[in-house]
């Protein structure tokens, strides 16, 4: 699953995270005002420790092919000499 790097797709992940804390923590036994408010306030921290842990490397990495292929410059063959078997 890969996540939406502008503005409302973190919204919209936030929003999905709450609701799901929210039941959650409905099923536990906590009152719907209560569920409501740690549910707000623990979708944020929630999504950060998961995008730590759960392997999101959004900034810096745009495009992973072009991170992972080699440089022109970073080859270690002379420059003109190709050599074919």
């Amino acid at each position: 699953m890969t996540m939406n790097h502008s503005g409302l797709g973190h919204v919209k992940w936030m929003a999905l995270t709450a609701a799901g804390l929210f039941g959650v923590l409905l099923l536990f036994g906590n009152s719907a005002g209560e569920a409501l408010r740690y549910a707000i306030l623990l979708a944020c921290p929630l999504m950060m420790v998961g995008m730590m842990f759960g392997g999101h490397s959004g900034h810096g990495t745009q495009g992973s092919d072009e991170a992972s292929a080699p440089r022109q410059g970073d080859v270690d063959e002379p420059v003109g000499h190709r050599h074919t078997s």
